[in-house]
């Protein structure tokens, strides 16, 4: 095992977590001026789905604007405040031999542009799906389940060959907690709740990703 090297994958939440903003979905809602506290209700109260979930949220959002676009959104998410450190936590993390990975219920138009950016190994994320002219057509995609982020965590796992033991999850709510259970150790990071602070190995609040660097490498400043 290289020096230094306690673990070999190390998934990351994204909002919260690398974007410093509790959801990449609320801030389009908070472009287009909605809010989606009914539905957000429904889903917590296990009434709704994800896929319905997401289905209502992007309705909202096809009311203000029925031509809305993948352009659109790509647009709207740009200014998305991003957490500082990231660059240096993965490529420290990489060269000991770490793999990186995103797991978030968040746009992946976010996701895939932090992974590229930063390096990342890999992530999976929840999408909007556009048709072939890239109109949003109101239908979500999915591939992480809010209430099972476990199961997302477990496929890269799988993928990667990682024994849970030697992986790390790293997210700030309640929502984490499932991605918590499935690893042999867990960050809260700026927790948002009590749920997420009490469940997770170590709590980190710092507004710098780097301070979670000594948790996970021998001798890390």
């Amino acid at each position: 095992m290289t020096k230094g090297r306690r673990y070999d994958l190390v998934a990351f939440d994204m909002d919260g977590v690398l974007v410093d903003y509790r959801s990449c979905w609320t801030w389009v809602h908070h472009h287009f001026k909605v809010d989606n506290e009914k539905a957000l209700d429904l889903f917590i109260r296990g009434e709704i789905d994800d896929m319905e979930f997401m289905r209502r949220d992007i309705a909202l959002w096809k009311e203000r604007n029925p031509c809305l676009c993948r352009r659109d959104l790509d647009s709207i998410l740009e200014p998305l405040p991003i957490t500082e450190g990231i660059a240096e936590t993965v490529s420290r993390l990489r060269d000991r031999g770490m793999r990186t990975v995103i797991v978030s219920g968040g746009i992946d138009i976010v996701a895939e542009r932090i992974a590229r950016h930063y390096g990342f190994d890999d992530y999976l994320a929840n999408g909007v799906a556009c048709d072939d002219q890239g109109l949003v057509t109101g239908e979500g995609v999915l591939r992480v389940e809010l209430k099972n982020k476990r199961a997302a965590l477990e496929s890269f796992l799988g993928k990667y060959g990682v024994p849970r033991e030697r992986a790390v999850s790293i997210g700030d709510s309640f929502i984490d907690v499932s991605m918590f259970e499935a690893s042999g150790m867990s960050i809260a990071y700026n927790p948002s709740d009590e749920v997420a602070r009490e469940r997770a190995t170590h709590v980190v609040e710092s507004s710098s990703l780097t301070a979670i660097l000594p948790l996970l490498i021998d001798g890390a400043d």
